[in-house]
C-alpha cells in the first residue's frame, strides 16, 4: 500500500503525526484523473468508516508543511485515539478471533495497545486498508485525504 507518513513540528501544538495516502492517477478515456485516496480507494466502499477520515485541501496540507498547520488541525477534528473510539460496531470485532492463540477480547479490539495482527471484520479488499488507518489512529497518527493541488517553496 503507497502512504506517506509526516511528521509536522510546530511551535504551538508540539508534533504532528501524519498518514496520507499517495494519490493515484488512472486513465478514463482520453483524461488522466487523480483518485487522493490512491490505495485506500476501497475505503469508499465501506462509508461509515470512510466518513472518520478528513479530507483536506492541497492548500490547507501545503501551509502545514511549511509551518502554519492552525487550518490543518481544525480539519482533522478530534485526536486520533478518540478516532478509535467512534469505529462502528462492525469493524471493532477482530477477524482472526476463532484463529488465534494469543486472542484476548480486552485486547484484541481498536485502543490504543491494539496489537499490530489486529484485523477488522470486513470485507477482504478493505481488510487491510481499515486495518492501517486503525493501527495509524492507535499510534497517535492523523490519517489524512489531501484533495488538490499543494504548493511548494
Amino acid at each position: 500500500m503507497k502512504i506517506k507518513r509526516f511528521r509536522v513540528d510546530t511551535r504551538h501544538w508540539g508534533t504532528i503525526l501524519l498518514l496520507q495516502p499517495i494519490p493515484r492517477e488512472e486513465r478514463q478515456g482520453d483524461v488522466m484523473m487523480v483518485d487522493p485516496w490512491g490505495d485506500m480507494a476501497c475505503l469508499r466502499e465501506v462509508p461509515d468508516f470512510a466518513s472518520l477520515i478528513p479530507v483536506v485541501s492541497g492548500d490547507v496540507f501545503s501551509q502545514a508543511m511549511h509551518g502554519f498547520a492552525k487550518p490543518l488541525l481544525e480539519a482533522l477534528g478530534r485526536e486520533p485515539k478518540f478516532q478509535l473510539i467512534k469505529v462502528p460496531e462492525p469493524y471493532r470485532v477482530c477477524s482472526q478471533r476463532d484463529n488465534c492463540v494469543m486472542f484476548n477480547a480486552l485486547r484484541c479490539r481498536p485502543c490504543a495497545k491494539m496489537p499490530e495482527c489486529w484485523l477488522p471484520e470486513v470485507e477482504e479488499g478493505a481488510r487491510r486498508a481499515v486495518a492501517l488507518v486503525m493501527l495509524a489512529w492507535a499510534e497517535g497518527r492523523y490519517v489524512v485525504v489531501v484533495e488538490g493541488a499543494e504548493f511548494s517553496l
